[in-house]
């Protein structure tokens, strides 16, 4: 065996279900299910029906899974898809009326039309009758057979490095273990690190956020000890912290991404070695085939055009043509014409992914590992033809093609990380990392920027509040109204953290909407917070209280199984702290409260 090649595909998207619908709002889910989910559930499916059992990394971030699976999407989906079919047909019209459309031939548009209205209409039948209007049951069929190593995230995609305590850190991730648990019906062994965020331990200051707390410093816990403290095995790190880091303080240059590495900075506190997490690398080469905006595969000419679309459907009929062509020179759209394209593009991948093993085989006596990780919306969404790509890489990976040499048909595996990790003979080495993602220049600033830094001002504060509300009260002296206040805070703290809201600001997206979501929840968590200290002062919960706390509960629900336990090293209910001033006690009166 030459080596072995994984695609590691990160599903996630924020929290958007009743929050909203177009431009932005649910309709970025809908989006990515009929434009993404789907059609590669069906690629992986289509392998595996062919007896070629592919093998693939997928995570799942936690707050994609709830909305995924929350029984009001369902009908939100299929509206979305009759929306789309009715525009196909209204452009079909159109189109047949449209005098100008006859001189570009009108005929290609309204084949195009009919493709979409049969597209949708074939998305909205696999929606309905096969997953019964919840793509999860899927993705968790594929995990029970085998077919994907389905990873978790963060809840919520929180940015890992500039989360203020390490129990904030916990908190994302226990409540990702118990998300994923409940979806998949087992527990992950790996984690993608949000952003691919990670901070090694050091005494650590806050480079954002209102002075106090940059005045402060404290030692925090490399992000890998929390990784292990879990009990996850594994995470992906962007390729430029592989080649940063050291062994001994001392860097090599030379260190190939073709491997699989162990994270330990903890030094003199070290993990237990058979605790240390694994570390896959993203292969900068093989990512920029896919990711470059000039010379990346999805900018081939016959690809279906992301950005041009019609004026009042919203549909897309145009392709790329060159990345250089005018708007308004686009041609149409021809769907069999992609398919030399994607072949000829699987081709050349499959070469570079042989080439990186082959080289890597030259210095070391074992196999070697490529990783790509992509975000999986890529796949489908910006990339419509993307899934196709994705099994013809597969398909060749399975099965070389005849006319190759012996040497050329030399056995590239197909694996995902769980079973790479599983067959791992090489001597193992621990490295130290550098602090870092695989956001721009591979640092913290799309997170701190002067267009965002604002944002930790708010964020810091509630942090401290609630983890200060949570061991000064102590969660055994907490009775159920209490605990079902600040367990809704717990919620709307996970979603003001999602680094989504700042990534949008940063990358000049959809700004008022993330900054409006983000207020939101800082207001929400605002309000419990501040409710929760009256009523442990002993004040009743009055009629405004219920609202708020009803209105927080019906719009954010997600994590039903939450448990603040979460937000703290071993914590269990016989932990509780009693508050200086007295805090709430056990066997006292207290005023219940129904949210029904």
């Amino acid at each position: 065996m030459l080596g072995s090649f994984t695609f590691i595909l990160h599903t996630h998207l924020p929290y958007v279900l009743r929050h909203g619908k177009w431009p932005h709002g649910s309709d970025w889910l809908s989006e990515a299910v009929a434009e993404c989910y789907l059609p590669i559930l069906g690629v992986l499916e289509s392998l595996r029906e062919d007896g070629l059992k592919p093998h693939i990394s997928m995570d799942f971030s936690p707050i994609n899974l709830e909305q995924l699976s929350d029984p009001e999407f369902a009908p939100v989906f299929i509206a979305y898809c009759n929306e789309k079919i009715t525009a196909a047909e209204k452009d079909y019209v159109g189109f047949s009326q449209d005098g100008a459309q006859q001189q570009d031939g009108a005929q290609q548009y309204k084949q195009l039309a009919e493709y979409w209205r049969e597209l949708y209409s074939r998305t909205k039948t696999l929606f309905t009758e096969k997953y019964h209007g919840n793509v999860v049951t899927g993705f968790r069929q594929l995990s029970d057979a085998g077919v994907i190593d389905a990873m978790t995230c963060g809840a919520t995609h929180g940015y890992f490095p500039l989360l203020l305590r390490d129990d904030n850190i916990r908190g994302q991730i226990n409540c990702a273990i118990e998300t994923h648990e409940r979806h998949f019906g087992k527990r992950p062994r790996g984690i993608w690190l949000p952003e691919c965020g990670y901070r090694p331990r050091y005494t650590w200051s806050p480079p954002v956020g209102p002075e106090l707390y940059r005045r402060s410093s404290e030692e925090r816990a490399g992000i890998e000890e929390l990784v292990a403290e879990a009990g996850l095995e594994y995470f992906i790190v962007d390729g430029a912290l592989t080649k940063g880091g050291t062994i001994d303080g001392a860097l090599d240059p030379k260190r190939s991404l073709t491997d699989i590495y162990w994270v330990d900075s903890s030094k003199s506190t070290g993990l237990p070695a058979k605790n240390v997490p694994a570390i896959f690398s993203r292969d900068a080469e093989s990512a920029s085939r896919v990711w470059d905006a000039e010379k990346g595969y999805p900018g081939a000419r016959p690809y279906l055009d992301f950005h041009k679309k019609h004026g009042i459907s919203g549909l897309r009929y145009w392709k790329v043509t060159s990345i250089k062509t005018d708007m308004a020179d686009k041609l149409p759209y021809v769907p069999d014409d992609t398919e030399r394209q994607l072949g000829l593009q699987a081709d050349d991948f499959v070469s570079l992914v042989r080439h990186e093993l082959e080289e890597f085989a030259k210095t070391h006596n074992y196999p070697g590992i490529v990783a790509a990780p992509f975000d999986t919306e890529l796949f489908g969404h910006w990339w419509f033809e993307g899934p196709r790509f994705l099994e013809k890489v597969m398909r060749r990976l399975r099965n070389p093609h005849p006319t190759l040499s012996q040497g050329e048909r030399e056995k590239i595996l197909l694996t995902d990380c769980a079973e790479a990790l599983d067959n791992y003979s090489a001597p193992r080495v621990t490295i130290s990392l550098p602090e870092g993602s695989w956001g721009f220049e591979g640092q913290h600033s799309v997170w701190t920027n002067n267009e965002v830094a604002w944002m930790w001002d708010i964020i810091y504060p509630l942090e401290d509040r609630f983890l200060n509300a949570l061991h000064s009260i102590g969660i055994a002296n907490m009775d159920e109204t209490l605990s079902t206040i600040l367990e809704q805070a717990a919620r709307e703290l996970l979603l003001l953290e999602a680094s989504d809201w700042p990534f949008v600001i940063s990358t000049k997206g959809a700004i008022e909407y993330s900054k409006t979501r983000f207020a939101g929840h800082a207001d929400f968590l605002t309000k419990l917070l501040d409710l929760a200290e009256r009523y442990n002062a002993g004040d009743g919960l009055d009629e405004p209280d219920a609202e708020v706390l009803l209105l927080s509960s019906l719009t954010d629900r997600v994590f039903p199984a939450i448990d603040l336990r979460w937000w703290g090293k071993g914590m269990n209910p016989d932990d509780g702290i009693r508050s200086a001033h007295g805090g709430i006690k056990p066997g006292a009166e207290m005023n219940r409260m129904s949210l029904h």
